[in-house]
């Protein structure tokens, strides 16, 4: 009986890998992962405190080759996807629950020896892409300050509807326009009428 024949559900699941559709074999991959725990220790005091801050991002380290007549070209279209801007999607053999990954490239390295003709090992470091969503929310000085402003119209009304008491009552808390208020303190009618 030929090896290939004995049923194992490992070798049945077993498929190529490959990122960003660019394929090459696989020598050995890990995985890391984890919680990421700011330890709190006290003076004078025996027992520490663990905070759970979340996951840790996952981690890949693979190492990769290609071998035979069309490695070189194999091997170029695995650095060129390697060196791509941006997320792509990871494929290991047996991947956990049988998922491919949103990766980016941390690093990668690529090893040829002069006595191994026709071969190439790649070592790849890739880190989870994670949720782009946060990505997006970037808060800067301008986008806090229209905050603010849709904020104080909801709340106050525009300014030049005001009359002078209430703007130099107003100015006894400082520049509205320069900070973000916070709806409980205009809830408590801080503002005065």
């Amino acid at each position: 009986m030929i090896i290939k024949q004995i049923s194992n559900p490992w070798r049945d699941r077993y498929q190529e890998a490959a990122f960003r559709n660019a394929q090459f074999y696989v020598e050995t991959d890990a995985r890391s992962g984890g919680r990421r725990v700011a330890l709190h220790e006290y003076p004078k005091r025996n027992t520490p405190y663990a905070e759970d801050m979340g996951r840790k991002a996952l981690r890949f380290l693979v190492q990769g080759y290609l071998i035979g007549p069309n490695y070189w070209d194999q091997k170029n279209r695995l650095i060129a996807e390697l060196e791509k801007d941006g997320p792509g999607q990871l494929r290991l053999p047996l991947p956990y629950q049988m998922q491919d990954v949103k990766v980016t490239v941390q690093s990668y390295t690529v090893t040829e020896a002069r006595e191994r003709g026709g071969y190439c090992q790649v070592d790849m470091d890739f880190v989870e892409y994670g949720d782009p969503e946060f990505r997006e929310q970037i808060s800067t000085t301008g986008q806090v300050a229209d905050s603010a402003f849709r904020l104080e119209d909801q709340k106050i009304g525009p300014l030049n509807n005001k009359s002078n008491a209430q703007i130099q009552n107003m100015s006894r808390y400082g520049q509205v326009r320069s900070s973000v208020m916070d709806d409980q303190w205009v809830d408590q009618g801080t503002w005065g009428s």
